[in-house]
């Protein structure tokens, strides 16, 4: 039998690995999403059906740890279908000096 903190440490590198790949894939998609061209509206279409797949299985007879799964997947998908807000600028100018 294998010793327990080495599976242990197998399984923490497999998922701190499957995180680092969700946050990857993430990240490409918002960038996608907010691009603006046509590539932004194909993704959107992806990310819509893959909503509708979500909520279809989740009205199937599911096991607790799939059920999980796609709870985690919608939560992200309608994540990804928020409009993010438009970011503020770092700094203002104020104008201050003398007028002539």
């Amino acid at each position: 039998m294998p010793d327990l903190n080495a599976v242990l440490a197998k399984l923490n590198d497999r998922l701190l690995r499957l995180e680092g790949e969700l946050f990857v894939l993430r990240s490409l998609a918002r960038a996608t999403l907010t691009a603006g061209d046509d590539h932004a509206a194909r993704m959107r279409k992806l990310v819509e059906a893959a909503k509708v797949a979500l909520d279809d299985e989740a009205l199937r007879p599911l096991d607790k740890p799939t059920r999980k799964y796609v709870e985690a997947a919608s939560a992200m998908v309608d994540e990804l279908l928020v409009e993010p807000t438009k970011a503020r600028p770092l700094f203002t100018v104020i104008d201050g000096g003398k007028a002539d």
